[in-house]
């Protein structure tokens, strides 16, 4: 090989060694965080492929109409189906393109030149025409491939970081859907109950007016009262249809039929921790955890501005025919631009203040987090005392009212006004129960949505979140 080749070779060797993003080698997903995963499971365990796939050993029938779908499976299947979660996924892949496209370095250009031809007396033919073939590389002398892949790469793991925010988000719409569906069944099966008191008390009623002790307007006064309670069941049961079908929306496909699902109680039964053990959890979040990134991501930004300053150096190398001897010779350039005008003034100063903006962004959110965390704390709260009280003593009390006067009725005690307003104030009491059982399981779900991890034992906590 030509010595002046060697030399060529030797030189661009250096440049192109360091070319390389300090982070490249690191994966593009965090380790997910806690919450949604399996008891036990270990952190870190999912690849990219087989978290992002849609086959998750999910049973496909577990959805069913029919079948008893939990807490769990129905989980499982959104994160296994879910049309979010995979354009997640597949913006993850794209960044990941980005990121390799990033590294490359410019194309060499091969250069072929013909001079002294088609002139006047001897320069007239091809015969005497000199030709010259050379390779010319643009040359990256500040090191801007580099910055630039390492923008790339903190871009590709904040879409990580986006990826995870996803698969938490739909976590938490699945529990909250999922509570709102358990909600509905309750409601189903009160609204039933109180349509069959109603024709219960109507025949009753009925009999005390043929036997002349009520007048006959309590009997149309019962039948206004089993006509409400049909048609209050009526609508729950077309609440129920919606609130499946919202379930359904999360894995993608709306129309499919869910089953009833289970009313299982969950840790929300285990009480919660103080606010004191569960605040320092917040930092395990992925909006919480992605400002490293982030700022790493507008320093290399401001790095790979203030390197895109100094402009590309073009060597070229070749070979040339001399056409009076035959003779050939190495030619050898390099294109220098000068940065006179243009030293990347105006992009430098709009990395600088993007980096001051991602910092004031990370405080803000910062503080907004804690004011949120408080706020879903405190909800949680208020949603135990809420249905503490209306299980351990407000719905107990309505049942012992309405017993009491059904047997006051029936023994002439009560009238039928004051029976129907026992009977209406205890559904009320059941259904408020319901709703305050719902709420509780939303709230520590937007709760545990905030920490990324279950609420029940802090003390236990994994890397990673």
């Amino acid at each position: 090989m030509p010595r002046p080749l060697i030399i060529f070779l030797c030189a661009l060797a250096p440049v192109f060694a360091g070319c390389a993003s300090p982070i490249r080698s690191t994966p593009s997903l965090p380790p997910p965080r806690t919450l949604g995963l399996p008891p036990g499971e270990a952190i870190g365990r999912h690849s990219f492929d087989e978290r992002s796939s849609p086959a998750m050993n999910v049973r496909t029938d577990d959805a069913r109409s029919g079948e008893v779908v939990t807490l769990d499976t129905a989980t499982e299947r959104v994160l296994a189906n879910s049309p979010d979660l995979s354009a997640a996924a597949e913006a993850v892949r794209a960044r990941e393109g980005d990121a390799r496209q990033a590294s490359l370095w410019p194309n060499p250009a091969l250069i072929g030149e013909a001079e002294n031809f088609g002139g006047t007396g001897d320069q007239n033919s091809f015969e005497t025409a000199e030709y010259t073939v050379s390779f010319a590389q643009p040359i990256d002398v500040s090191g801007k491939i580099r910055r630039r892949s390492t923008v790339a790469d903190y871009e590709r793991r904040l879409s990580g970081w986006d990826y995870e925010t996803t698969r938490l988000d739909l976590i938490t719409s699945t529990r909250k859907a999922y509570a709102d569906l358990v909600a509905t069944q309750r409601n189903v099966e009160l609204t039933k109950q109180l349509a069959r008191l109603a024709d219960d008390l109507a025949a009753a009623v009925g009999a005390r007016v043929q036997a002349g002790k009520v007048s006959p307007v309590e009997a149309t006064r019962i039948e206004v009262v089993k006509s409400a309670a049909r048609a209050e069941a009526l609508r729950a049961e077309q609440d129920l249809s919606t609130a499946r079908a919202a379930l359904a929306a999360l894995w993608g496909d709306a129309g499919s039929q869910v089953g009833w699902v289970a009313e299982e109680e969950t840790q929300a039964d285990l009480g919660m921790p103080p606010s004191s053990a569960l605040e320092p959890l917040l930092a395990g979040a992925p909006e919480a955890a992605r400002w490293s990134d982030e700022i790493a991501l507008r320093e290399a930004e401001f790095d790979l501005a203030r390197a895109t300053a100094f402009p590309d150096v073009t060597a070229s190398l070749g070979a040339r025919r001399f056409a009076e001897n035959d003779d050939y010779a190495f030619v050898a350039g390099l294109s220098v631009p000068l940065p006179v005008f243009d030293r990347n003034q105006g992009a430098v100063a709009a990395a600088t203040s993007r980096r001051t903006e991602a910092e004031r962004r990370r405080a803000a959110f910062l503080a907004r987090q804690r004011a949120d965390f408080q706020a879903a704390y405190d909800a949680v709260r208020r949603a135990e005392i809420s249905m503490r009280s209306l299980d351990d003593r407000i719905i107990p009390s309505a049942q012992s009212v309405f017993t009491t006067t059904t047997i006051g009725y029936q023994a002439g005690k009560f009238s039928l006004i004051d029976l129907l307003d026992a009977q209406r104030t205890l559904f009320e009491a059941q259904v408020q129960g319901v709703e305050a059982r719902a709420e509780r399981a939303k709230a520590r779900a937007d709760l545990e949505r905030l920490i990324a991890r279950p609420a029940e034992a802090p003390q236990q906590s994994r890397a990673g979140g």
